[in-house]
């Protein structure tokens, strides 16, 4: 019997993009129309509930809408995190599969039809959802971003190596380099991750800080629930809401424990050292928002710190800070090239945690097209600049404590091992 051959690898990218499409739609427009059906049984309009699915499928993806009636109105953006992270994986498991069924030379085939269908049924969506031109452009660039990136993730995790990715033997290339550009090419990777394990401690402190103090604030949450009185539907909806915002939070957190803060509308700042707030939209979770400048606001500012004197522990752990040997080299006063070096580490890391943070930061700013509430969330740039200054000033102390606290582990250690050989002989004796 013959077996029929495999399908071309074009055909399983559109395949998968097919799939995520109708995925995505389904998770969108079943509670969509669940809402819609409660609310106007009687009076259901099945042609607005359809564009209004339409447009929460774009909003998802990170597509900015053009609802304005008139033209002094602004763009609707609104990027639920929570929810943006269902197409992303979906991506992630797509290129994961993608991957698995391809050559590493021909991986584009899969992974370019995949992001371009999926670009393409976005464009059509937003054509029945809002048809503006200008949304057409960001649905097809948006999703094609959010797909791309995904996709990408998982191929990598499934390869292993981002050159497996696109068949290049990596080790033979290096084998080439002096060793001198080896040392420079571990070095900037050690540093990048540094920077990587400094924004991801930066955003765990934040969700934690978020969290106590939401927790502290419970019960100025759970009476804006009950002054809204929503009913069922609408409870579910608020939760659901929170639920997708919750890593805007979490970041909108990140940016007040970097000084910088956040907007709640055109002048009303919330920061550790101002604090103005105006009127609050009628999301329940916003009622635990501070209301003033607290004595112990300031403590926030450790948290950045915190994060970058984890970084700079790593850092000292991993080894490969191969700028400070030359530093010794080239500089003979020791005091000096520890600092040399050491400064440029720090400085370095911090900049790739900000960067690292940037888009996020950007991602989680709202506008909602209407007034005061067209500047809803941090300030990208300030908020980036300030957790990299924060992150090198911790690195600096994580990287220079980390050799202190390494000698006085072994030496407990080594209590305790001659503790142990006492007690045994102790025991022997008897």
């Amino acid at each position: 019997m013959r077996k029929l051959p495999p399908p071309p690898l074009w055909l399983f990218g559109l395949f998968e993009a097919i799939q995520a499409v109708l995925a995505t739609a389904l998770l969108v427009a079943v509670p969509v129309l669940g809402v819609g059906l409660v609310r106007s049984w009687g009076d259901f309009d099945p042609q607005a509930t359809a564009e209004v699915a339409a447009q929460a499928w774009l909003v998802i993806h990170a597509v900015p809408l053009n609802l304005a009636e008139n033209a002094d109105s602004g763009w609707f953006h609104l990027v639920p995190l929570g929810f943006t992270l269902v197409p992303f994986m979906l991506s992630w498991r797509a290129g994961r599969r993608l991957a698995q069924g391809a050559y590493p030379v021909q991986l584009w085939q899969g992974l370019s039809i995949f992001a371009l269908t999926y670009a393409a049924a976005a464009v059509g969506i937003a054509r029945f959802g809002v048809d503006d031109p200008g949304t057409l452009v960001w649905a097809g660039v948006a999703a094609a971003v959010l797909t791309g990136l995904g996709s990408l993730a998982g191929c990598y995790v499934e390869a292993r190596s981002a050159t497996r990715m696109i068949g290049v033997d990596l080790e033979s290339w290096v084998e080439d380099f002096s060793q001198r550009l080896k040392w420079a090419g571990a070095y900037a990777w050690a540093v990048v991750r540094g920077g990587m394990v400094a924004a991801a401690t930066a955003v765990g402190l934040s969700a934690l800080l978020l969290a106590g103090w939401v927790g502290w604030r419970w019960m100025d949450v759970a009476n804006a629930y009950q002054e809204l009185d929503a009913g069922i539907s609408g409870g579910a909806g608020l939760t659901l809401l929170h639920l997708g915002l919750a890593p805007n939070l979490v970041l909108w957190a990140l940016a007040y424990s970097t000084g910088a803060g956040f907007n709640l509308g055109s002048g009303s700042p919330v920061g550790p050292f101002e604090t103005e707030l105006g009127m609050v939209p009628a999301v329940p979770l916003l009622a635990a928002l501070p209301d003033q400048v607290y004595e112990y606001s300031l403590a926030t500012l450790c948290l950045p710190v915190l994060a970058g004197v984890v970084a700079g522990w790593w850092l000292m752990r991993e080894g490969e800070n191969h700028f400070d040997d030359w530093c010794q080299l080239k500089l003979k006063l020791r005091p000096l090239s520890l600092a040399v070096s050491t400064v440029t580490l720090a400085a370095i890391t911090g900049a790739v945690a900000g960067l690292l943070l940037i888009g996020p930061l950007w991602l989680s700013h709202i506008s909602l097209g209407m007034g005061q509430l067209n500047d809803v969330g941090p300030h990208a740039a300030l908020t980036a600049g300030l957790l990299a200054a924060w992150v090198a000033a911790g690195t600096v102390v994580g990287y220079l404590a980390a050799p202190a606290a390494r000698l006085l582990v072994p030496r407990r250690r080594s209590e305790d091992h001659d503790d142990a050989e006492e007690d045994s002989f102790s025991a022997e004796a008897k």
